[in-house]
């Protein structure tokens, strides 16, 4: 039986930024149909990772796949999809519905100034719907909560069909019930449609309710892991390379 191939494979990266060393001899390797939580603390280096494993950065040391083709070779960005910590931050005014924000997943394929045909407009209108976001489709996207302005940006996402999903802090900003419905949503989508999940995210406590594996990253990759065993190492500060405290979400409320 051939092996099953990886979604990210990441091998000794090494990346500094001037003499400051950002990320340390990281390996990394996430399968289909992973959930994973990335975390650690601030200047960790995982805005670093994510930015590598989009092309965005060039490895210095180290090599990063997507599907088993080297980041730097990889044109099949339709199968990546990705939402920021910064894309809800919309101006109330901006003059865009909710069809129009999601349709902006299709430009790469259809192209920046192609009109939508028939089987692209579908495609939009079953992404806003796989989030529940269908009944929008005419509002404009400012007018939105945070919570719902979050669904449409995964849905912006999903419309190209992605095999991955890659989100960075992407409840910051939303209030606590607007964020536990959005890990519902991404753990429906794991669950119900097979998409490999990675989630970088400070709210550990709520996360691990969700996640399948964590990965602990502070410039070196201090744990990776399922959240059984990381649940279980009762050293947290082992598992991220500082001092931390777990916290856990009951009814809305952390307790210590």
């Amino acid at each position: 039986m051939d092996q099953q191939k990886s979604v990210i494979n990441i091998q000794h990266i090494t990346y500094r930024y001037e003499r400051s060393p950002v990320l340390d001899n990281v390996s990394l390797t996430v399968q289909p149909g992973t959930f994973l939580g990335l975390v650690g603390p601030n200047g960790s280096g995982k805005s670093t990772l994510i930015r590598l494993m989009l092309g965005l950065l060039k490895p210095q040391i180290g090599t990063v796949r997507l599907f088993d083709t080297d980041v730097r070779k990889f044109s099949n960005w339709e199968k990546v999809g990705y939402v920021s910590q910064k894309a809800n931050r919309f101006n109330a005014g901006f003059p865009a519905t909710v069809f129009e924000v999601v349709s902006m997943g299709l430009f790469g394929p259809v192209g920046l100034f192609r009109f939508l045909g028939k089987k692209d407009r579908k495609r939009v209108y079953e992404a806003l719907d796989t989030v529940g976001m269908k009944s929008y489709t005419k509002q404009p996207i400012g007018r939105l909560s945070g919570g719902q302005q979050q669904r449409v940006f995964i849905a912006r996402a999903l419309v190209s069909n992605p095999e991955l999903l890659i989100l960075d802090e992407p409840t910051v900003g939303v209030d606590a019930n607007a964020a536990q419905r959005f890990y519902d949503l991404l753990a429906e989508l794991n669950r119900e449609h097979g998409l490999t999940l990675l989630l970088v995210s400070h709210d550990v406590g709520t996360m691990t309710r969700y996640v399948s594996d964590i990965a602990c990253l502070n410039q070196r990759l201090h744990f990776h892991g399922s959240k059984e065993e990381f649940e279980e190492n009762p050293d947290f500060s082992t598992l991220y390379g500082y001092d931390v405290q777990h916290l856990v979400h009951e009814h809305g409320e952390l307790t210590q």
